[in-house]
């Protein structure tokens, strides 16, 4: 396989618009011990993290060839943000699924296992109080914490000044966010 080792996300994505394959598999070689990383340290298994990455690499293709596709961070912060958004709706379908209460069949009393099905809990309630708090700090507190996008990109992306105006209010809706956990046992 050609190595595109040094080619730019620029470039890469150019390859992908041209319909160049080796493109696609560079992106999985430069970027797969990141994701497998990120996958695995959160419960996830090495053939659950593969299947996530290629995934993400799908939706990256789907959304490069669409040709309305405008990269706004690297290109390796971008896929990890797919591929977490992938791993956060794996588990809500596997929640779905799972008691409220630890079946004694589920948890085999390893803590990881017990801190999987809480941790999924705290996820699920912190989604119901995103969904209680206005679209701006919604979409402010997604990109920060969720997104990983900077000061600087969440003041581009809301049409803030500056990343002053940014800071601020992330503050204020993460006070706000905190005000309604407040009221749900997490």
């Amino acid at each position: 396989m050609l190595r595109l080792r040094s080619l730019s996300d620029k470039n890469i994505l150019q390859r992908i618009r041209e319909n160049d394959r080796t493109a696609l598999g560079e992106i999985f070689l430069r970027y797969e011990r990141m994701i497998f990383s990120h996958i695995v340290s959160h419960g996830g298994s090495g053939a659950e993290a593969e299947d996530i990455l290629q995934e993400a690499i799908i939706v990256l293709w789907q959304k490069v060839t669409s040709g309305e596709f405008t990269l706004t961070s690297g290109l390796g912060t971008y896929l990890m943000g797919i591929a977490k958004n992938k791993w956060r709706a794996e588990l809500r379908k596997r929640k779905k699924f799972s008691s409220q209460e630890i079946d004694v069949n589920v948890w085999d009393g390893n803590p990881s296992s017990l801190q999987l099905i809480i941790s999924e809990e705290q996820v699920a309630r912190i989604q119901d109080a995103l969904n209680k708090i206005e679209p701006v700090c919604r979409k402010v507190l997604l990109l920060f914490y969720f997104e990983e996008k900077s000061m600087e990109e969440i003041a581009t992306i809301m049409g803030f000044t500056n990343t002053d105006v940014a800071k601020s209010r992330k503050y204020q809706c993460k006070k706000i966010l905190e005000e309604i956990l407040k009221g749900i046992e997490i």
